[in-house]
């Protein structure tokens, strides 16, 4: 596949963020009923039926995608942005950071974008104060904004609620309890495999050495960090018992940080397996520093 060039690529991305910014329009794709102008409905839902004073629960974003549509992953590839949720919680309550499940691919002619599609799940941890009181009630509110893709981009922006009663022990709502599970099989695992990356021009190669390495077959890989590696699929090797991972560099990289984190996908039956492995990356274009005398 022919690269875009990087004036195109820029023209798409630059496309993107300013429909992303664009409120008439957030607001006609959270409003229609079609898919063309609806690609995407977002809710806000738990785990639990109910809050546990003192406890962290499980909230979650629920994307449900038209047929053939997608929205983006944390670092959303060639173009798109990933999707974004701010909170209004009731005092004493704090959410984490969005749980991001393992990505897939699409590409859209030159493009390479990684994201969801279908019905998924988004977790977030909402921790609940113990004084939380039990026979209560409480209310959660978010924003949500997100961009969606088929080959045109619609943006969206949403506000969505949801109220919870307090209780000492509050059951799994069967209602979301597959996407939960699903959102679980599909979060990527940290691993201790010891590895190194290099970058050499307009190369980077990374490898990888542990216990459990996947099989190269059907395997992917996806930098967190944006403009860091070129989106393109890597190609993968075995060297003994290294994993050897070679992927371009993008042409947006300005400087190596002195880690970045890689996640590794194949696909399965029961859905996609992955894991997440923090890397050093050295850049041989920059010489060592000279040791203290």
């Amino acid at each position: 596949m022919t690269p875009a060039p990087r004036s195109a690529r820029r023209f798409v991305a630059a496309i993107a963020a300013a429909a992303f910014a664009t409120s008439a329009c957030a607001s006609q794709a959270s409003t229609s009923t079609t898919d063309a102008d609806r690609p995407l409905a977002v809710d806000l839902v738990s785990r639990t039926t109910a809050l546990q004073p003192g406890a962290d629960a499980q909230l979650g974003l629920r994307l449900r995608h038209a047929p053939h549509w997608h929205s983006y992953w944390i670092n959303p590839g060639d173009s798109g942005l990933p999707t974004r949720v701010a909170w209004a919680l009731p005092p004493g309550y704090a959410a984490g950071e969005l749980e991001w499940p393992l990505p897939k691919r699409f590409v859209v002619g030159s493009l390479q974008n990684f994201g969801y599609e279908n019905d998924i799940v988004l977790p977030v941890a909402l921790t609940v104060p113990a004084d939380a009181r039990a026979g209560t009630r409480v209310r959660i509110k978010a924003e949500v904004k997100w961009l969606a893709c088929r080959e045109e981009c619609i943006p969206g922006k949403q506000s969505v609620e949801l109220e919870l009663p307090i209780e000492a022990r509050p059951a799994v709502d069967p209602r979301w309890s597959a996407l939960f599970d699903r959102a679980e099989r599909e979060r990527p695992r940290p691993v201790q495999w010891q590895g190194r990356a290099e970058l050499d021009g307009e190369r980077v190669q990374i490898r990888l050495q542990g216990a459990d390495l996947p099989s190269t077959d059907a395997l992917d890989a996806h930098a967190v960090q944006r403009k860091l590696l070129d989106n393109r699929r890597p190609t993968f090797r075995r060297d003994g018992d290294v994993l050897v991972i070679d992927a371009g560099r993008s042409e947006y990289f300005s400087q190596a940080p002195e880690r970045f984190d890689l996640v590794l996908t194949v696909p399965g039956a029961s859905g996609r397996r992955g894991w997440t492995v923090s890397l050093p990356l050295h850049d041989r274009a920059v010489a060592p520093s000279s040791p203290p005398r």
